[in-house]
């Protein structure tokens, strides 16, 4: 498996780790993150040079519409006919989970770190990465049920004006207008607000007008409808251009009933995966999916606790992040010096009762968002993040196997027991302190990545601090008592020759001694030799030389 991960991709150096082109320079700081460019000629090795240097220094822009949903227009709390429905989708903790703030610089950091080919994060502590139960937690929505199935990433203009008629209670002309602006089957977030404005108040009308029971529940179902649809077009189907929402996320919510039967948190997480895989590209520069999972970090961008948190609340609400760093530089040098002491790889222990762990995060193979959103889920390779001692994994295309469609791949994942899972063998034995690892793992890993990235500067500090303090520890451990061994060795000589010896009884005795006098001669002799070197005959030579008489 040597050099499979993080060397080449298509035959070229790979450009998501830019450690495979420092090593062929001798860098002696971090580079500099000038903004200034050069003109190049298109095709020269100026311009390839170019190239890698946007990628060094290139910074993400991380697509967030959480502002947009905290502001967004709620119906009042006694409209239980609305919230019933939306509680029952399972969708309703997505409205607390969105930050107004998203530290673009943490995610340009861990998308340097993104290998598509494990779908997980290589740092010098190992692999990790987002895992089922992690979106379980974070923000409490379905990880079991059916992925999303569609084919390709957007239906046809004609299928979506159909749709939006039907279940949206929106025009064709003016969806057809929409669709123009948007150039394809799009609802931009505008749009989509008015709509469920729009049919909001028509329920509310046809109510108080007591209209057929049938026209009143088509309005209420459309504006269930509208809102659902902007609710998961503004977090986790958020794409790179943050302004509309795809109308073929609609087909899965034509009946409300079944709307908690779709795998929303698999899916999510694939859109997610799939962004970053993108990311890993040199000329990408924006990373769409729901980048708050990256945010509920305490450690990264000094965010404070959330005041209206409670314990049965998703866990991306209990800190509130800021800004962050000014540049990714800092956010990329703590991952490089990153311990392994440093990481809480069960973070989600006291939140158990409310969350408990469900048996379908140790499914391993594809996860889906539609056809052409495919991305391999394999927990084996982060066996610490559910508490077991890490292992060296298989090879990934051992894990998930090529050739499957969605059709095989849903499957696959409905009937996980069967085959697709992480088995009690597999896992091997719980971790005792959470950051355990076979014997070799580690170096296993540092030769098949590149976990870390950035080259060692000058004046880098010490790592860990008292490293000076281990190393005396570790010198005084080893060495020996000589007088100790030499009294031993007496008085067990001693002992044999106060009876008759035979010739192999006396060999014996010799090559005991010889095993015990080597720890004397391995410590005594770098003393010897310092003493016997004649460096002090020298310089009392050169000393009397200097004194001696002048001419």
């Amino acid at each position: 498996m040597t050099g499979e991960v993080g060397r080449t991709r298509g035959g070229r150096e790979s450009r998501a780790h830019g450690s495979a082109r420092r090593e062929l320079v001798n860098v002696d700081k971090i580079p500099s993150r000038a903004k200034g460019k050069k003109v190049v000629v298109a095709g020269s090795s100026e311009a390839q040079e170019e190239i890698e240097e946007q990628m060094e220094c290139r910074y993400l822009r991380c697509m967030n519409n959480g502002k947009k949903i905290n502001e967004f227009t709620l119906p009042k709390s006694n409209l239980h006919w609305f919230w019933d429905v939306v509680k029952a989708s399972g969708l309703q903790p997505l409205l607390k989970t969105n930050y107004n703030n998203l530290d673009w610089r943490l995610l340009t950091a861990f998308t340097e770190r993104w290998q598509p080919k494990t779908g997980t994060f290589h740092l010098p502590i190992g692999e990790v990465t987002i895992t089922l139960d992690d979106v379980s937690c974070l923000l409490h929505i379905p990880i079991t049920g059916k992925m999303l199935n569609h084919l390709g990433t957007s239906c046809t203009t004609e299928e979506g004006e159909d749709m939006c008629r039907e279940y949206l209670n929106f025009p064709r002309t003016k969806c057809r207008a929409e669709f123009k602006k948007m150039k394809g089957a799009h609802i931009g977030f505008p749009m989509l607000e008015k709509i469920y404005a729009a049919n909001l108040r028509r329920a509310l009308k046809a109510e108080e007008e007591e209209e057929e029971e049938k026209v009143v529940q088509n309005y209420r179902d459309c504006t269930i409808r509208a809102f659902l649809l902007y609710l998961i077009g503004g977090t986790i189907f958020t794409n790179k251009s943050m302004q509309y929402v795809d109308v073929i996320f609609l087909t899965y919510l034509q009946d409300l009933s079944l709307v908690n039967t779709w795998n929303w948190g698999a899916s999510g997480l694939t859109y997610l995966y799939h962004y970053l895989e993108k990311a890993t590209k040199p000329r990408c520069g924006n990373h769409g999916g729901y980048n708050c999972m990256f945010q509920h970090f305490k450690r990264f961008g000094g965010g404070g606790a959330g005041e209206k948190y409670s314990h049965r609340d998703p866990i991306c609400t209990k800190y509130l992040p800021l800004k962050g760093y000014k540049y990714p530089d800092e956010h990329m040098t703590t991952l490089d010096r990153m311990e392994v002491d440093e990481v809480t790889f069960r973070p989600y222990e006291d939140h158990r009762h409310i969350r408990p762990f469900e048996d379908i995060s140790w499914y391993s193979g594809w996860i889906m968002c539609g056809s052409a959103m495919i991305s391999p889920y394999l927990p084996e390779r982060v066996l610490r993040q559910f508490g077991h001692v890490q292992s060296i994994p298989r090879h990934p295309d051992e894990s998930a196997k090529a050739g499957l469609n969605r059709f095989t791949i849903g499957e696959a994942f409905a009937n996980y027991l069967v085959e697709n899972y992480v088995t009690e063998e597999m896992r091997g034995p719980r971790a005792q302190n959470g950051f355990e690892t076979v014997p070799g793992y580690i170096a296993w890993f540092y030769r098949v990545s590149h976990p870390k990235l950035w080259p060692t500067i000058e004046g880098n500090p010490a790592s860990p601090a008292n490293l000076e303090v281990l190393i005396e520890e570790d010198n005084a451990a080893d060495k020996q008592d000589v007088f100790k061994i030499c009294r031993m060795v007496i008085e067990e000589v001693n002992g044999k020759l106060d009876g008759e010896l035979t010739l192999e009884e006396a060999r014996e005795v010799l090559k005991k001694v010889v095993r015990d006098l080597e720890l004397v001669a391995t410590y005594s002799l770098p003393v010897k030799r310092k003493r016997d070197s004649g460096e002090g005959s020298k310089k009392k030579k050169k000393k009397s030389g200097e004194e001696g008489p002048s001419h």
